[in-house]
């Protein structure tokens, strides 16, 4: 988003995230010594881990809650504070590897009078992942521990909302490319950078933008993907997606023995689930690398009102009689995916003819080994980031 007249007199505020997250900001100083930077630091730092001719940065630390992670209401007073000063002319906020970097991008969206008067001093300008192209390989392809990188959900979730991913490596080895095929298709409209010795790297801290926070909600690849036609996709580096979607719940058994192993070639799927068990509740299925998640994800449309004429406009064409909006929708990336043997894979855990026959009393009987989930207010296709996340 092209920043306006009304925010150009903002402080731009950028959020930087990933392994590489200290090293891109140090690069960044080095080569933009002219412009006077403030950093909030995600840990212990200060002016000397900086490039030693860069004497106009301000670094001061994230403001921590007495019960762990961070304070809010100081974040943004701490924000407020370098810009009501005027001694930098960029902010940048240094995400650690256990934080979404939406958790600190929300600071800026309106939330009444304090977000009123906070959105006059500063606005939030990018949100950026760092990393090198071979570790996003190894954990979130090849499913391995990586140092610095403490989940390979997390860190799918932190590319999937960035609007720009710096990736280190050279451009014309077959693991940026592979690297960058995985980031195209997490972000499809994220800017991927390339960084290494051999490369200048543009300054991705201009300051020129806005963040788009509709765009990032909406633009993950795996929701893009629901949007799109039926079948299989093919993207660059055998990078390969569809949509498996399906009309009968899941026999919990079933699908609980499945998903204990990973899939085969499956380097992301996301989406929601519905048990035979639980006719209310959505279930939320978030699978990067090797790790595995699931947890409710508020309730189905038709759980809380089933009058087909209060049907929001966004589920009529995903409305079904006589179950509503129940259904199966899980995005699948992988390389060289098999999908017609995942998908007959699923469609085994669904009931089957008798078990269908057998109605929704029969099916509350079901053996199911999923943890208990607690209601939640709001359904699953509401605009609440964390919908959906473990």
């Amino acid at each position: 988003m092209v920043e306006t007249p009304a925010t150009s007199k903002l402080l731009p505020v950028s959020i930087v995230a990933g392994p590489d997250a200290r090293t891109l900001v140090q690069v960044v100083l080095s080569r933009r010594e002219k412009c006077r930077f403030g950093l909030l630091a995600s840990g212990n730092a200060d002016a000397s881990d900086f490039p030693a001719n860069h004497d106009q940065l301000l670094v001061e630390h994230l403001a921590a809650a007495s019960g762990g992670g961070y304070d809010p209401g100081q974040i943004k007073a701490q924000i407020s504070a370098f810009a009501e000063k005027g001694l930098v002319d960029h902010l940048i906020i240094e995400c650690d590897s256990k934080t979404h970097p939406i958790a600190l991008a929300s600071l800026f969206l309106p939330d009444g009078a304090a977000g009123r008067e906070f959105a006059t001093v500063a606005r939030l300008s990018s949100i950026l992942l760092a990393i090198e192209a071979k570790a996003l390989l190894n954990s979130i392809v090849k499913g391995n521990d990586e140092p610095n990188v403490t989940s390979s959900c997390i860190l799918a979730d932190q590319i999937e909302c960035a609007d720009t991913v710096v990736l280190n490596g050279n451009p014309a080895e077959s693991d940026f490319k592979a690297a960058r095929a995985v980031v195209s298709a997490l972000t499809p409209s994220t800017r991927i950078m390339p960084r290494s010795l051999e490369t200048t790297l543009p300054s991705p801290l201009d300051g020129e933008r806005s963040f788009d926070f509709e765009a990032a909600f909406a633009g993950a690849g795996w929701r893009t993907l629901m949007e799109t036609e039926p079948g299989v996709r093919n993207g660059d580096e055998g990078v390969t997606m569809f949509v498996y979607r399906a009309r009968r719940p899941f026999h919990p058994e079933k699908f609980w023995n499945l998903i204990q192993e990973p899939f085969a070639g499956v380097f992301r799927a996301k989406g929601f689930f519905w048990l035979a068990s639980r006719m209310d509740m959505v279930g939320g299925l978030n699978i990067a690398g090797a790790e595995c998640h699931y947890s409710p994800a508020g309730q189905w449309w038709a759980a809380i009102n089933s009058d087909d004429a209060e049907i929001p406009d966004r589920l009529k064409n995903e409305w079904a009689q006589p179950f509503g909006d129940r259904r199966q929708a899980i995005s699948f990336m992988g390389i060289d995916l098999n999908a017609p043997e995942l998908s007959a894979r699923l469609d085994a855990c669904l009931l089957s003819e008798s078990e269908m026959k057998a109605g929704e009393p029969s099916w509350a009987m079901l053996p199911d080994p999923f943890p208990a989930w607690s209601a939640r207010t709001h359904d699953h296709e509401c605009d609440d980031h964390d919908c959906c996340h473990h």
